[in-house]
């Protein structure tokens, strides 16, 4: 009967483990990003992510700029609230975005940057945010899998398509991840708050978490699904831990 429950134990595990492969965010505060990196900006220049964050509270998003649905208002959301933040640009933050996408041009980049920068209404300085790509695989899955980001590639009838996650992450002048915010909607508060941190190197844990190990984003419905398959078995799994215990607990008890 034990050695039933430890096996039966050691394949929720392994199933638990494989989901955490699954698209989605899986935060990693505390930890630095690779800032060597090399990445090409929408000027055509070599750059790596030390060069751009530069000693600056920076906020990181991951898009492509052939995203036909969820990129788009996301880009248009941070351009909105950073409008409200109430900080100086290029001196109390910078922005990056970074393609997941390694076929995507410079002058795609370029031409999502001025697009989305003819919305604000501010002043705003140009190199405040850097559009950046990459050829190399390597470069990007590096920086997505340092902060938690995970996506599925799918191709159809030759078009390339991404199931990806929402998100900003704000990095410390030092290139810590200090704090998430999720989704496509932004409050100027939690947006400064998180720079105001950023500049103290203080990590924060993101509100709602807990909802978000049961919620996740689908892309193809732009809804928050609730993630059944994870709750259950994490619940199973308690029960079973629970039953296991309480077998070496009784069984302790009869050889006494």
């Amino acid at each position: 009967m034990l050695l039933k429950v430890l096996i039966l134990i050691f394949f929720i595990t392994i199933s638990i483990q494989a989901k955490e492969n699954k698209v989605g965010l899986y935060e990693s505060q505390n930890t630095y990003i690779p800032t060597n990196l090399e990445f090409t900006n929408e000027y055509n220049q070599k750059v790596n992510l030390k060069e751009i964050i530069s000693n600056t509270p920076t906020i990181v998003s991951f898009n492509y700029f052939d995203c036909p649905g969820l990129c788009s208002p996301q880009l248009f959301s941070v351009a909105s609230i950073i409008d409200k933040v109430q900080l100086k640009p290029f001196i109390d933050y910078k922005i990056i975005t970074i393609s997941i996408e390694s076929k995507d041009s410079i002058s795609k980049a370029l031409e999502k940057k001025q697009t989305i920068l003819k919305t604000l209404s501010q002043p705003f300085p140009p190199q405040t945010w850097s559009f950046l790509t990459s050829t190399n695989q390597n470069n990007i899955d590096s920086i997505t899998n340092s902060v938690g980001f995970k996506y599925e590639k799918r191709v159809k009838d030759g078009v390339t398509d991404y199931l990806h996650p929402a998100m900003l992450v704000v990095i410390s002048p030092k290139g810590k991840i200090i704090r998430y915010l999720n989704g496509i909607d932004y409050l100027p508060f939690d947006l400064k708050l998180a720079l105001l941190e950023a500049q103290e190197e203080k990590a924060r844990p993101t509100i709602a978490k807990t909802l978000l190990y049961c919620f996740a984003y689908d892309a193809k419905s732009k809804t928050y699904v609730f993630q059944a398959e994870k709750v259950l078995g994490s619940f199973i799994f308690g029960i079973v831990l629970f039953f296991f215990l309480y077998l070496i607990k009784t069984g302790r008890k009869k050889d006494e």
